[in-house]
């Protein structure tokens, strides 16, 4: 998947809009989908994919964040940080990235805070 491919998904026009990357520097906002398309390619799913895969219908038939899902998301996302071989600043900055694109799509997440 190619961060062009990636930007096209209405999760990350979403995701976009919400944190105002649209209007940020073309070279963060490439940064950041190309960070995205990598992760896809990773866990073979799409940035819609992976919004939806965090979720689950109740008995009621309403939709909730499945907690199980949320924290498999959660270790798939450290795996694919250190697999990219990041430590310190650059690991949690990285991991908590992909996070905040799943947040602004309504996937409460929490990563590691950066403590110098």
């Amino acid at each position: 998947m190619t961060p062009e491919d990636v930007a096209a998904a209405a999760t990350v026009r979403r995701w976009l809009a919400s944190v105002a990357l649209q209007d940020a520097s073309a070279q963060d906002r490439d940064r950041r989908l190309a960070l995205l398309a990598d992760f896809c390619r990773h866990t073979g799913q799409s940035p819609d994919e992976l919004v939806h895969g965090c979720l689950r219908t109740t008995k009621a038939g309403d939709t909730a964040i499945s907690a199980k899902r949320r924290t498999a998301m959660n270790a798939t996302i450290d795996e694919f940080v250190a697999e990219r071989g990041l430590d310190g600043r650059d690991a949690v900055v990285t991991g908590n990235t992909l996070r905040s694109f799943l947040v602004h799509n309504g996937i409460f997440i929490q990563g590691r805070a950066w403590r110098g």
